[in-house]
């Protein structure tokens, strides 16, 4: 089984992205979210040592890839998607992957998660990497955790190949992406052939809602003429 998810970056991140075929992984320092896998109430001094060992642990040996259900909310493009000049890369991630990486649903709820006894500690560490506050909801997350079994390159960077488990389908290009950065993205696709089809993210005219365009906005002519 395969589902669909959806990865906004800047331009310049996709096309580096579709012309080498992997994305980068993140680790800890690179999430927004201060609470990101610590959703626990550590008002015990116990709990709080125990979550900071697991967590600690935890980014050691794991790299995280973060995607959406969704391509076409306006806050994502705006806060992921370089205030949609960026570009959204939609991918097909299966449940089976041999290499033992995992994907998860983020679930959102308004408050921290708190262990009352002893039975209730593997289900809180499972919930622990899935458990954000009520407020990222928007964000319809889906998270994808990869062990980080190859060192790091020269720059300190992990990342993870395009495979039969992680299937690039869609490029969307940003409403407001540049046309010279378009032209690049386009490029960048044409290797791929059929395999993916390229978008523009045009807005309705009767909505606040973007869809999907098989051509370039109108003021991309006007640009490209002056």
């Amino acid at each position: 089984m395969s589902k669909r998810v959806y990865k906004f970056t800047r331009a310049t991140h996709a096309i580096s992205s579709l012309n080498e075929k992997r994305l980068k992984l993140s680790t800890i320092a690179d999430l927004n979210d201060p609470f990101d896998l610590c959703p626990l109430d550590t008002t015990d001094p116990e709990i709080s040592e125990a979550v900071d060992i697991v967590t600690v642990n935890f980014w050691k040996t794991t790299g995280i890839l973060c995607f959406s259900r969704n391509w076409d909310n306006l806050l994502l493009w705006s806060h992921y998607g370089d205030s949609h000049k960026g570009i959204c890369l939609g991918f097909d991630i299966s449940d089976d992957d041999p290499d033992g990486n995992y994907d998860t649903d983020v679930h959102y709820q308004p408050n921290l998660l708190q262990i009352r006894r002893p039975e209730d500690v593997l289900d809180v560490a499972n919930r622990l990497p899935r458990t954000k506050h009520e407020s990222w909801s928007y964000e319809q997350e889906v998270r994808m955790f990869v062990d980080l079994g190859d060192p790091p390159d020269a720059n300190g960077l992990h990342w993870i190949e395009f495979s039969p488990h992680l299937v690039l389908k869609e490029v969307i290009i940003g409403a407001q992406c540049s046309p010279i950065d378009s032209r690049k993205v386009e490029e960048s696709v044409k290797p791929y052939g059929d395999a993916v089809k390229c978008w523009w993210a045009g807005m309705r005219r009767d909505a606040f809602l973007l869809i999907k365009e098989d051509h370039p906005p109108y003021w991309h002519a006007i640009v490209s003429r002056r």
